[in-house]
């Protein structure tokens, strides 16, 4: 993971319980938060599991802290209470309803982020591979997990929240191949999870990490808040014909408002050799004139919303008759 830049300055609020966190407003204004707990590197700085792909989400999102060493003397359902009246209060501020509230974490914060939606009742949690409180997130005397000794696996302390039926969470996770405590902690919080209803989707990605994590949340984000997105262009070569075609998320592909415009371009030159329209078709063929490498840009619209995705370069050959 990385860690965030300098210029990633902390406010910390008032009150006996203090907690650091940085509000990060999304332009044009959304109707959603994401709230994002953290953990620290070695220099005590926060990580940015979230990467460079927090600058494509559309939502606003509320950095959280742990507990500094300092305020460490505090339980975790006081720091739980402190941090749900922020949340609630920036929600209020940013005009945001509590159903749009999404909760995030990874590692020890998705540990918190697991237990704080379920704890408070927000509809959507997503998180990866949850690691048991030891690092980062410590507490004192914590009446929470009084009941708990030694290095108990962490589904103990899931295993003793309770789920109102009105109002019930959904958990989305993810968790790398690599991750060394899945057999230790994980998969029996995920049997927890599943005992209450909320595991709404497993997705264990091979060989990935950490580096996995941020692809995850954001495609869920776009799906949870129907976010205009494009999974892959595809392009490859039938006879003399480059064919296209704009691959959508599944919750996409019936949104008959989306419309696409194809750009053809050959590697080397600045201008397309060919553009279309906008049109409803989610696949294009375009006649090549000439062999060498292209690729196609597509731009895609729905309403006032617009993205562009580029495809892989292409090899394209053309026969000549003699």
């Amino acid at each position: 993971m990385e860690k965030l830049a300098a210029s990633f300055e902390m406010e910390t609020t008032t009150g006996k319980i203090p907690v650091q966190y940085r509000i990060a407003t999304s332009n044009p204004v959304s109707e959603y938060l994401l709230v994002c707990f953290a953990e620290l590197n070695d220099a005590g700085e926060p990580f940015d599991y979230l990467g460079e792909a927090s600058k494509t989400y559309d939502q606003h999102r509320l950095f959280l802290m742990p507990p500094a060493k300092e305020h460490n003397k505090i339980t975790q359902a006081q720091y739980e209470k402190t941090v749900n009246e922020l949340v609630e209060s920036v929600a209020e501020k940013l005009k945001v309803k509590r159903q749009n509230i999404m909760i995030t974490g990874y590692g020890e914060s998705g540990a918190i982020a697991i237990y704080f939606g379920l704890r408070f009742h927000y509809n959507h949690t997503i998180a990866g591979d949850p690691q048991t409180l030891k690092n980062h997130y410590q507490f004192y005397q914590n009446v929470v997990k009084a009941s708990l000794k030694g290095n108990q696996r962490i589904d103990k302390l899931f295993a003793q929240l309770h789920i109102e039926d009105f109002n019930r969470p959904h958990v989305y996770f993810y968790s790398g191949s690599s991750s060394q405590n899945y057999q230790e902690e994980t998969k029996y919080m995920l049997e927890v999870l599943k005992e209450k209803q909320v595991l709404s989707k497993i997705c264990r990605q091979r060989n990935i990490g950490v580096a996995g994590f941020p692809s995850f949340l954001e495609k869920e984000l776009h799906e949870h808040t129907n976010q205009l997105a494009c999974n892959e262009i595809i392009a490859w070569q039938n006879d003399n014909k480059v064919l296209a075609e704009c691959v959508l998320p599944q919750y996409l592909i019936e949104d008959k408002r989306i419309e696409f415009a194809y750009y053809f371009y050959k590697i080397g030159e600045q201008e397309a050799l060919h553009k279309t329209k906008y049109q409803t078709s989610a696949q294009y063929r375009y006649t090549a004139e000439d062999g060498g490498s292209y690729f196609v840009k597509v731009f895609i619209k729905r309403n006032k919303e617009t993205i562009t995705k580029n495809s892989g370069k292409i090899r394209i050959t053309v026969a000549e008759d003699f």
